[in-house]
Order: C-alpha cells, then structure tokens, then sequence
C-alpha cells in the first residue's frame, strides 16, 4: 500500500533551492519564448510571400517605326539577292546605328523576322519577301541608301519611305531596247558555250524571240506570268529543232539554252549551297529545292518541244567551225551589255561592269587552261567577290552587288545543268546524265570559290556617297 505524500510545514524553508523553478519548468519557459518568435518571424514571412512582387523597371519599348524600318530593309536586300546570313549582320548593324541592342535576326529567302529587346518590352515583327527580284538600277540604290544611313542615322520613318521610292523605281529603258538587250545578252552567252558562226544567227533569233515574250507577260499577258518559263521553253526548242538542222546545220540542244538564260538558277543553286555550308539549312535547302523545281519546269518545257518537233529529221553537222579564241570574251562584252540593257543598269556603271566580267572570265578560262573546267570555276569563284569589292572603291563605281550578280550568268552552272536534263530526256546524247553531274559538282566548286572569296575580305564598310548631295534615287533614275 503507497505511503501518503507528507506535506512540508508552513512557514519551514525548503533548502537552497526553494522559491526557484526547476529544470523543466525553465526549458518550457524557453521553448514557448522560442515558438512565440518563431511563429512572429513566419507570419512576417507570409505575409511577404503572399505580397505582390515589386514591379520591374519601366522600360520604354523600342520605336515600332524602327523595328518597320529594320524589317523592310531586311526584305529589301533578300530581293537584292543577298545571302541571309549577310542580310541577318546588316540588320544588326543597322540597329547599332540607332543605338538599339539587343537585336535578334532570323532571315528566310522568303520572310525576316526581327526582335528588339529583351523581356516583356521586346518588339517583334515581320515582314514577307514578295514581289520580284530586283533589278540592277534598284540594286544600286539600295545599297547606295544603305550607306547613306551608316553615315547619317535618319529617322526610320524617312527610310521606309525612301525603301518604298526604290521598290518604286521605273524600268531604265524602253521595251524596244530590253528585248534588243535580250538578245544581245542571249548571243553573248552562245558565245561563251557554242561559240558557232551559223549559231549566233539562231542565238539571235530566239533571244529576240524570248526577249518580246517576256515584254508581253509582264504587260498584257501578266497574269499568266508563272507559265512563262515553260512557254519559253517550247517556243524556243520548237524554233530550235524545227530550222536549226535545214536552216542552219547546228544542232538544236546547242542553240536551247543561251536563250533561256533568263530562268535559269544558277545563282539560286550557288547560293544554296554557300548557305547550306555555312549552316543556314532551311535556308540553303528551300533555295536548292526552288532552283531544282525551275530546271523542272524547262526541261518540261523542251521535253514538249522537243515531241512537237519529232517528226522532223535533224541533220547533225560535225567539223562546224569556231570564231576563234577572243569569242569567250566577245561573249563577256556582250553579256554585260544585254544586262545593263534588259536589267535596267544605268549607263554608267557598264564599265565597270565589262571589267569584272572580263577578269572572271580570264581566271575561269587560266584554270581551266591549267587543269580542267573544275578548276576554273573555282578560281573564277574565288576572284569574284575580291573584284567586285576592289572595284566598289573606286569613284563612280557602282556597288559590288551589282557587278557580282551578273556574273554568276558567267560560270553557268544552271545552263550545264538544264543541258544535261535535256540531253538525258530528249535522247540525243549519251552523255547528259555526265552533263548533269559535271553541273552539280560546278555548283559547289563556283559556291565553295566565292565563300573563300568572301572570306578573305573585311565587312562592307559604307561607301562615300556624292559629293554633291545626290541620293541614291536621284542617282539611280540618272542614265
């Protein structure tokens, strides 16, 4: 049985530790202190937590002019033929110009993408490459206003509207003299190819041919535009297999090409493959699948053709003679003549433009002479681009892109390409598979050529403008 609990009398001191709390009741003490603090400090916390973040920096947006205006110039310059990795740089620097970073390109053959800014005030927009390629007198301006604004930032609203007076721009000559043009260019490249005595008369007839062809589908018969190259294609094979045998003793797959120079991808297929290296693949791939379905669409056009014509015999004459060894450049001349003329050049930058012609083709026709064809549109490649830029210095020199593109008419890839498809379908010559490989591999050695080229020169730097304070504008209505 437990023994009661005795009571300590009253008024009897309990020892030295009476009146003191024990241990237990002094880390209980603690322990609620503790919890009452901590309990405070979570509830501040909560509050913080359940409390809105503070706002960030009120940043003003970019223009949107400015970001129109980067966008349209972007446009501007894929219709200029320029490569988009170029056309991306150009962007950026533009935006430098004005003080704007960041600034994020993203450029297809076919659209630009632009982006201002970083964050919630970024600026996007974009712009769809429409409408057709430009022609050399619009090339000279865009780039002569290009420069214009790295020395002079002006406001964008003033630079779209100058963009819109160089999309504007009339055609430099007459009708009558781009189909002269035409022709002249048409028995420039025969003399690069064919170069025939009998065949100039056939290269002149078609190219006059084709020439008011196309002065009439881009007039009355616009709107049938997209099947010109395959009514150019029969008319001119037609033509060819019909007299070309009794009229002229040639054969008819010599005189089909130069005249159908006008659609060829050449430059379309070059560049392809010079994005396609440099990792721009939808880019390089989009261009080698646009340029592949032209070469479809004439050699459709010749296989018509050359089933119209079948029942009539062709008298192949061998042992035809050559005009000698200064055709190749005969056919450089006249090819930048019949350029100026059917592209709208002004006057003044033939010159010029005879001169570059006629020094790619001396290096095409050196490294052909010391290995094979190969060789010689590589090293024609290579000289290119240094060309162009060497000459682009030079007071009252037009742009380099406006000597470079007509060159691309020089190394041919697109017509050794179109022959071979046409010789493989049409069956008179065994050889057009090699043809059409021979093509393809000048393709790349043209496209590997120009990158070394390029890559070997400083960024484009702007170019002073005239002293006189003309415009590009006035400079490019200016013969």
């Amino acid at each position: 049985m437990r023994e009661p609990r005795m009571r300590r009398p009253a008024g009897e001191r309990a020892g030295p530790s009476a009146g003191r709390p024990g241990a237990t009741a002094l880390l209980r003490r603690f322990a609620g202190r503790a919890s009452s603090r901590v309990g405070r400090r979570v509830g501040r916390l909560g509050h913080l937590w359940d409390a809105p973040l503070p706002p960030e920096p009120d940043v003003p947006p970019p223009p949107q002019e400015l970001v129109r205006f980067l966008r349209d110039c972007g446009a501007a310059l894929c219709r200029a033929g320029e490569t988009t990795d170029r056309v991306q740089q150009v962007i950026v620097d533009l935006a430098g110009r004005y003080g704007m970073r960041p600034v994020h390109a993203f450029v297809l053959p076919t659209g630009v993408f632009v982006r201002v800014g970083d964050g919630a005030g970024a600026v996007v927009d974009f712009a769809s490459v429409s409408g057709e390629e430009f022609r050399l007198n619009q090339i000279e301006a865009l780039y002569r206003f290009l420069d214009e604004v790295h020395e002079r930032a002006m406001p964008p609203r003033e630079g779209t509207e100058r963009l819109r007076h160089i999309e504007a721009l009339p055609v430099g000559y007459p009708p009558v003299l781009r189909v002269l043009g035409y022709m002249t260019l048409t028995i420039g490249l025969g003399l690069l190819t064919y170069p025939s005595p009998m065949a100039v008369l056939g290269y002149a007839v078609l190219g006059l041919a084709v020439g008011t062809l196309r002065e009439l589908f881009s007039g009355p018969l616009k709107v049938l535009v997209l099947a010109l190259p395959v009514v150019a294609a029969v008319l001119v094979t037609v033509l060819a297999y019909r007299y070309s045998g009794p009229v002229l003793g040639e054969s008819p797959t010599s005189l089909v090409i130069p005249p159908l120079m006008a659609f060829l991808p050449g430059a379309t297929l070059t560049l392809g493959m010079m994005e396609l290296s440099t990792g721009s693949v939808v880019s390089g791939t989009s261009r080698l699948v646009y340029g592949t379905s032209s070469l479809v669409l004439l050699t459709f056009g010749i296989t018509v053709g050359a089933q119209l014509m079948r029942a009539h015999e062709v008298t192949e004459q061998s042992g035809t003679q050559s005009l000698g060894a200064w055709a190749p450049w005969a056919g450089a001349a006249l090819l930048g003549v019949g350029l100026m003329l059917s592209s709208s050049a002004p006057l003044r930058t033939l010159p010029w433009l005879l001169l570059v012609l006629c020094l790619v083709e001396t290096v095409q026709l050196f490294g052909q002479f010391v290995a094979d064809a190969l060789v010689g549109a590589f090293l024609g490649g290579v000289a290119l681009p240094l060309l162009a830029r060497l000459v682009e210095h030079r007071r009252s020199a037009p742009p380099s892109q406006v000597t470079f593109l007509p060159a691309f008419w020089l190394l041919v890839p697109g017509s050794m390409s179109l022959t071979g498809v046409g010789e493989l379908i049409t069956g008179h010559n065994s050889d057009g598979l090699l043809t059409t490989i021979n093509a393809l591999l000048t393709v790349v050695a043209v496209g590997l050529g120009v990158m070394v080229g390029s890559s070997t020169l400083p960024a484009r730097r702007a170019v002073p403008t005239a002293a006189d304070g003309t415009t590009a504008d006035d400079e490019a209505r200016t013969p």
